[in-house]
């Protein structure tokens, strides 16, 4: 029998314990970095206990297309592309160093989930 209980970032999570919250930045930083430390920030203040950052590029999560099936349709991006809406939303990696190193500075937990290998 496995114990239920775990450890993540030096932290035991399980039954009895409290839960481990992760913040998603996603695209939420509109392409400025100090925007997206702003929101580490946050995340810290709000009592999360980690930062999750999407990396990825445009290219590598779809293709550079104007037909329909590429297209948003309704909501806040209506009649976007969805490459243009991916080029927008990308987290850089060359941010990477400098928004580990704030959230180590602040003490929150910071990882990525890569959809591509660095550069």
């Amino acid at each position: 029998m496995t114990s239920p209980l775990v450890q993540i970032a030096g932290r035991t999570v399980g039954p009895g314990r409290p839960p481990y919250i992760v913040a998603e930045m996603s695209g939420n930083h509109n392409g400025d970095i100090h925007r997206a430390l702003a929101l580490i920030d946050a995340a810290k203040a709000a009592g999360a206990d980690a930062v999750k950052l999407q990396t990825y590029t445009a290219d590598t999560i779809t293709l550079d297309h104007d037909g329909p099936e590429f297209r948003i349709e309704g909501g806040l991006w209506d009649g976007r592309r969805l490459y243009e809406l991916y080029q927008d939303a990308h987290t850089p990696w060359d941010w990477h160093p400098q928004l580990f190193a704030h959230a180590q500075a602040i003490g929150i937990h910071i990882f990525h989930h890569p959809l591509i290998p660095p550069p």
